[in-house]
C-alpha cells in the first residue's frame, strides 16, 4: 500500500491503497486515492453542512457559514435563470451539488503533494456527459413558457422602485416577487398595481411572510414580475390561475 507521494506528479496519478482478490468470482476489489479523496471530499461537505445547521440554532442571525452558503447558492441560481430560464430552476439542486463537490475538490487539489480527483479526464467526461443530458433536455423546453411569460420584470427591487410604481401606475394586474437568493416566490393581485407595490415597500398592509423575508435579505435580493394587466373584475380568477403554474 503506498500512501506517500514522492513527487509531485503522482499526484495525478490514480494508486491503489488496498486491494482485495476473491477466486470465488475471480473478481478484485481496490480502494484507490481516488475513491478514498471522494470520501473525504463527501464526507468534508456533510461535516461542514451539519455544523452550520447546529451553529444557526444558537444564534438569532444567521452565522457568516450560512452567509457564504447563501451567496454561493445566489451566484448559482442566478446563473441558471440567466442560462436556462425561470421555468427550469427545479434542477438547481443537481447543479448545486456538482459545483460544491467540484468546488472542494479543486481546492484539496491545490495542497501540495495531496490528490486531485476532477483531474482525470473519465471524471471530467463523465460530468461533461451529465451536463450535456441536461443540457439537452434544457434545449427541449422554452425558458419562459409562454403561458407564464412576464409582462415586465425587473431585476433589482431596490434599484428600480421609482420605475416600477411609474409604470405600473393605475394599471391592474398580478404581480410576483422573487427572492433571488433562495428562489421563492410571492404571487399577489391587485387594483392598482402602484399603490399596492408601495404598500409592500412600506410594509403596511402587506403579506406579513413577505415583509419578513424583504427584511431578512433586503429589496436588494428581490425582482419583481408583472404577470399580466387584467381587468379588475377577473382578479381573483386569473391570480388564482397564476398560483397553480407556478
Amino acid at each position: 500500500m503506498q500512501i506517500i507521494i514522492k513527487n509531485p506528479l503522482e499526484q495525478f496519478e490514480i494508486l491503489d491503497l488496498f486491494s482485495i482478490s476473491t477466486s470465488l468470482i475471480d473478481s478484485k476489489f481496490a480502494l484507490t486515492n481516488l475513491g478514498l479523496y471522494i470520501f473525504i471530499v463527501t464526507f468534508l461537505i456533510s461535516i461542514i453542512n451539519i455544523w452550520i445547521a447546529s451553529e444557526n440554532k444558537k444564534l438569532l442571525l444567521h452565522s457568516h457559514g450560512t452567509l457564504i452558503q447563501e451567496s454561493i447558492y445566489a451566484t448559482n441560481l442566478q446563473t441558471v435563470k440567466n442560462q436556462i430560464g425561470f421555468s427550469n430552476e427545479k434542477y438547481l439542486p443537481i447543479i448545486f451539488t456538482l459545483f460544491i463537490f467540484i468546488l472542494f475538490n479543486n481546492l484539496i487539489g491545490l495542497v501540495p503533494y495531496s490528490f486531485t480527483p476532477t483531474s482525470h479526464l473519465d471524471n471530467i467526461y463523465f460530468l461533461f456527459n451529465l451536463f450535456s443530458l441536461l443540457q439537452n433536455k434544457f434545449t427541449n423546453i422554452n425558458p419562459f413558457n409562454d403561458n407564464i411569460s412576464p409582462i415586465k420584470f425587473y431585476e433589482n427591487a431596490d434599484t428600480m422602485k421609482i420605475k416600477i410604481l411609474k409604470d405600473n401606475k393605475g394599471k391592474s394586474g398580478i404581480y410576483r416577487w422573487i427572492n433571488n437568493v433562495n428562489g421563492k416566490s410571492y404571487i399577489g393581485s391587485a387594483v392598482k398595481l402602484n399603490i399596492r407595490l408601495n404598500q409592500h415597500y412600506q410594509g403596511k398592509l402587506s403579506n406579513l411572510l413577505l415583509q419578513r423575508t424583504i427584511f431578512k435579505y433586503g429589496l436588494e435580493n428581490f425582482s419583481i414580475q408583472i404577470l399580466e394587466y387584467c381587468d379588475k373584475s377577473i382578479l381573483i380568477e386569473r391570480k388564482q390561475y397564476y398560483l397553480e403554474l407556478f
